[in-house]
């Protein structure tokens, strides 16, 4: 994805025309028919002496409608005139007297319309028939009220009450890194639920300790609360856990005694707090808890209660001094905090979107995997792993989506009855049945609350065998019109039920139907076209597993795009008319000119240098097809399998900008220029190569926006070095500029904080860190990799073996930072070895888990050397870092014809080293880090 620091062949045979050929297929006539139809034909082309009624029946598109019934009445007729439209969509009402007359055309799948006509002669109508409106509205039948929320233990769950309350004194729980010492209160358990006690309230006086065991995380405690240990005096806890955990808590218990009022108010706001979704978040942690995939406990309880050997969880929420809503987790499988696609299994959240320190103050392994050194960021967390899903999707008139899912699992755990999908809560479902073709329990309470979708299995489906459930939805949200046939598609993750998001790869088999005024670009590739009931059908289909399905949608033109080096199908599909966002440029002497089809084609041409030079640097790309799409979004673009989404920006050329902004915005310029080169290259990282975590997530944009500085310096000719040198100072400035808190990016964490870089005081650190010092980090890589002595051709040799094997390693398994660096350090040569233990620890301690930035001094004297040579003695300074800081900076030299490379030079800690070059000619200049490709201050 990439965002805005604001944040021809022939052409393609046309709808009308694939009607008309469908409909000449459809009524191919006898010999003897055909000459009857020559000799009417003959008749009607003769004069007609009465009045006429002609015309043409079309769809909204402007495709011919052949078959449609017309009833003329009025006149002096004594009885209807009835005809159907011809192949061509004609008709013909001859020998009609002077009069008022009524013609209404109906066909199945449209409106019915009704023309009015005042005959004097002759009249030919155009006639414009509107495809039926899909009715979307949810109805709850009889049948899905009975299975909508209604599981027995999930409605105890739900309604459950206040059991027991003992006294507690001087008690102290300690889970993983937390200590929860209860010192004087009183602890309630929550009624029992088929058996099971699933939770408990603590009102007293307590203390809550978090001591992280990793220095990088006790870093990260400092710069998020002040201090490396998290010390919390707590007034009220309510605690959530599975049945393992109940015991640890009988220590705890002294006398009974009555329930005090306060847990009865604790727990009410704890429900108020987890069972309400606010639609437009307040910070960080409400954006990244209250999403698609909110929490619902009931649902998470329920998981554990119908499976006894469920993997254990352990969720408190406190509220103490100074902090409301602190939350620490601890989850075995799917991961504390699922909605940060990591396997790390604890967290402590501070839920706070109006304070400086809201955000994930920590997350990290089991202390046992830390200390057992087996803690993995590609550790499975999944408990089903998805094969297969085939999704039929109706879009009506109004814009909302009808769908049936059937999604093909295999259980990864024994035992386990609920399944939790990421759905759009607005999407609202239905009915859920079994591959048998049996109702299923469901939850999905309302959208405003915990409105996640989980469905509920009869028995728990046996391990080694694949399983399906099917599931119906209707609802909105997903698609909202900007205007004259351009869409905004939005929750491009969360249109269907999908159970792991980018976690998984599986195979999608994906039909819609639409409207036939508007095409659908899907991912995958296309495998056939229909229209059926008056709407167009298309059918794609992914040729190999993909983490995401996804699809574009409006009023789109398509051009193909020839690439006979690589042979990768590319196609460009465009849109004619402005949005209405631009509507009032429409006129204007700038957007006005502006032309989609020469833009597309510009973008098209991007595509296919960026499609080749990424094949030879990184290895073939894992897709044979690209569909390019305009969107009508001016600053942000993504990337899905084999579809990307440019925004409309990259269709406007830069005059029409510079006109559209009133001046030369450079930083938006800069965004224009990268952003197709950026999205072509998440074919290779982020879809080729997915991530295993939010830790990883650098790898994709990091390495595509280095694929678009790749592609400045090697696919737009000659002059390239301004641009490329530019894009690296853009880079640059993204990761060190402070902002209006005094703050950089660079300095909110190191680039392995992924997600959690974000904060009230760096809401840019993400996008700074992990797209732009990523990017530097495969840059510098590429840096200290090349080859200064290699044969020509060749320097750059290991570097681009490092990359296809990384490639070709996690094709079949996500990436992670440490299973990158493994790559790596299979490439590395001798002079990188500083450690003398085959490892690159040393740069990516100081890249990815370190935030060190050095600053350069550099100044050289060029004297006469032996035999007729030039001698140039360079000092190089390295400051404002460790001692142990270590990095190779290159040194180059321009003879007349642009900076050629010399060498690179190590410099250790806080220092200066002289070191001689000689030449055989005298340079016109010599410089360090000419192109800007090492990160320096």
């Amino acid at each position: 994805m990439r965002l805005a620091d604001t944040t021809r062949c022939a052409e393609p045979e046309s709808d009308a025309n694939l009607g008309r050929r469908a409909s000449r297929q459809r009524c191919r006539l006898p010999f003897w028919c055909a000459a009857i139809a020559a000799l009417l034909a003959l008749a009607l082309a003769t004069p007609v002496l009465a009045d006429t009624i002609s015309g043409t029946v079309k769809d909204q598109s402007g495709a011919v409608v052949a078959g449609a019934r017309i009833e003329i009445t009025g006149g002096d007729l004594a009885q209807p005139v009835v005809l159907r439209s011809d192949d061509a969509g004609k008709f013909a009402a001859p020998n009609l007297h002077p009069g008022k007359y009524s013609v209404r055309v109906t066909k199945q799948g449209f409106d019915e319309l009704v023309a009015a006509v005042d005959l004097h002669g002759s009249a030919d109508l155009p006639l414009s028939l509107t495809i039926a409106t899909v009715e979307t509205s949810v109805t709850v039948t009889e049948k899905s009220s009975t299975y909508a929320n209604s599981d027995p233990v999930y409605r105890q769950l739900r309604d459950v009450g206040l059991g027991e309350t003992f006294r507690c004194e001087n008690f102290t729980l300690t889970e993983d890194v937390g200590t929860f010492e209860l010192k004087s209160g009183t602890i309630t358990f929550l009624g029992v639920v088929n058996r099971f006690e699933t939770g408990a309230i603590f009102i007293g006086q307590g203390r809550f300790t978090l001591k992280p065991v990793v220095g990088l995380d006790a870093r990260e405690m400092v710069r998020r609360s002040g201090s490396p240990t998290v010390e919390e005096d707590l007034t009220e806890v309510v605690f959530r856990f599975s049945g393992v955990h109940y015991p640890e808590f009988s220590g705890a218990l002294g006398a009974k005694t009555d329930t005090p009022p306060e847990a009865v108010d604790a727990f009410q706001r704890w429900k108020e707090r987890m069972r309400h979704r606010h639609e437009i978040p307040q910070g960080f942690t409400q954006g990244l808890l209250e999403g698609d995939t909110i929490d619902n406990v009931d649902a998470d309880v329920l998981a554990a209660i119908y499976n006894p050997k469920h993997p254990p969880f352990f969720n408190a929420y406190m509220h103490g001094t100074p902090h409301r809503d602190l939350r620490f987790f601890i989850r075995a499988r799917v991961g504390a905090v699922p909605q940060l696609d990591t396997s790390e299994e604890v967290a402590l959240i501070n839920c706070d979107g109006e304070a400086m320190d809201d955000g994930v103050w920590y997350s990290q392994h089991l202390i046992t995997e830390i200390k057992a050194r087996t803690a993995n960021s590609r550790e499975d967390k999944r408990f089903f792993a998805t094969e297969h899903d085939s999704i039929e999707t109706v879009i009506g008139k109004n814009d909302h989506l009808q769908s049936r899912a059937t999604i093909s699992f295999e259980p990864l755990v024994p035992g386990e009855r609920v399944l939790k999908f990421g759905l759009l809560p607005n999407l609202r479902v239905t009915r859920v049945t079994d591959q048998n073709g049996h109702d299923l329990y469901f939850i999905q309470e309302s959208r405003k609350e915990d409105g996640s979708f989980y469905a509920i299995l009869d028995e728990a489906a046996p391990l080694g065998q694949e399983h399906s459930i099917s599931v119906e939805y209707a609802g909105d949200k997903v698609l909202e019109s900007a205007g004259d046939g351009s869409y905004y598609v939005g929750s491009r993750l969360s249109w269907y039920p999908n159970l792991n998001g980018f976690s998984e790869k599986s195979l999608f088999d994906l039909t819609f139907k639409v409207p036939p005024s508007n095409v659908i670009i899907s991912v995958g590739k296309l495998e056939g076209e229909s229209t059926e009931a008056g709407f167009a059908v298309s059918h794609w289909v992914t040729p190999q597993p993909v983490a995401v399905a996804g699809f574009n949608y409006g009023q789109y033109k398509k051009i193909d795009f020839p690439d006979t080096i690589t042979h990768y199908e590319i196609s460009g599909y465009y849109l004619t008319e402005l949005p209405s966002s631009l509507q009032h440029y429409r006129d204007s002497a700038f957007l006005g000119a502006m032309s989609p089809s020469a833009m597309t084609k510009y973008a098209l041409d991007q595509t296919r240098a960026q499609m080749q030079l990424c094949t030879i640097f990184f290895g073939r790309g894992p897709y044979d097809n690209i569909s390019i799409t305009e969107q009508p979004n001016f600053n942000f673009g993504q990337s899905w399998p084999t579809l990307v989404y440019l925004p409309i920006s990259a269709y406007i050329d830069s005059t029409q900008r510079w006109l559209l902004f009133g001046h030369i915005d450079t930083k938006f310029n800069g965004f224009v220029q990268e952003v197709t080169p950026h999205e072509v290259a998440h074919q290779w990282f982020g879809h080729g190569v997915v991530w295993a975590s939010y830790h990883d997530v650098w790898l994709s944009e990091g390495f595509a926006e280095f694929a678009a500085g790749l592609f400045l310096q090697q696919a737009v000719g000659p002059k390239w070095q301004k641009d490329y040198i530019d894009f690296w100072e853009r880079q640059r400035v993204r990761v060190l500029e402070k902002n209006n808190y005094g703050v950089a990016p660079n300095d909110a964490g190191p680039l392995w904080m992924g997600l959690r870089l974000i904060s009230p005081r760096t809401p840019q650190a993400y996008q700074g860190v992990i797209y732009s010092k990523g990017a530097y980090v495969l840059s510098m890589l590429r840096s200290i990799l090349y080859d200064d002595h290699g044969a020509a051709g060749h320097h750059e040799q290991a570097f681009m073996d490092m990359m296809h094997d990384f490639m070709e390693t996690h094709r079949d398994a996500p990436a992670s930072t440490e299973s990158f660096k493994a790559v790596a350090e299979k490439h590395m040569t001798k002079e990188l070895d500083l450690q003398r233990n085959g490892r690159l620890d040393w740069f990516f301690n100081e890249w990815v888990y370190g935030t060190e930035v050095p600053r350069y001094d550099f100044k050289y004297e060029a004297s006469a050397g032996e035999g007729g040579k030039t001698k140039i003695r360079a000092v190089i300074t390295q400051s404002e870092v460790d001692d142990n800081f270590a990095m190779f900076v290159p040194v180059f030299a321009d003879f007349g014809s642009g900076m050629l490379r010399l060498g690179q030079v190590v410099m250790v800690g806080n220092s200066t080293r002289t070191v001689d070059f000689i030449l055989d000619a005298k340079p016109k200049k010599v410089a360090l880090n000419a192109y800007k490709e090492i990160l320096e201050r």
